[in-house]
């Protein structure tokens, strides 16, 4: 006999939320660090090899910024899956509920 599945809907609720809170949070501190990077200003300088090194670093952080916010936004929309899920789950198990009694009023 296979193993009985037994579903804590509340805790997947909570779960999902939290995995939600984490992708803003991660967001947050991707801002703050942005914020730090530009009081930096343009460290490498203005000559002809600055400029070179100055668009090269605009260049890979763009990549890196599209890849991390893509990434964050694949976090967060796993957050609203778990709750979706959760919300499933615990309609399932209220129709199931519904259904047995419906079943027990006929016996």
């Amino acid at each position: 006999m296979a193993p009985e599945l037994k579903v804590d809907h509340e805790q997947m609720l909570k779960s999902g939320r939290d995995i939600g809170d984490a992708a803003g949070g991660l967001r947050s501190h991707w801002q703050q660090f942005q914020g730090e990077l530009s009081s930096f200003g343009e460290p490498w300088g203005s000559d002809d090899i600055g400029s070179i090194i100055g668009g090269c670093y605009q260049a890979v952080l763009e990549v890196f910024q599209d890849c991390l916010d893509d990434n964050i936004d694949g976090v967060a929309e796993h957050g609203e899956g778990v709750q979706a899920m959760a919300a499933g789950y615990r309609e399932a198990e209220d129709t199931s509920a519904v259904e047995v009694n419906r079943v027990n009023d006929f016996l």
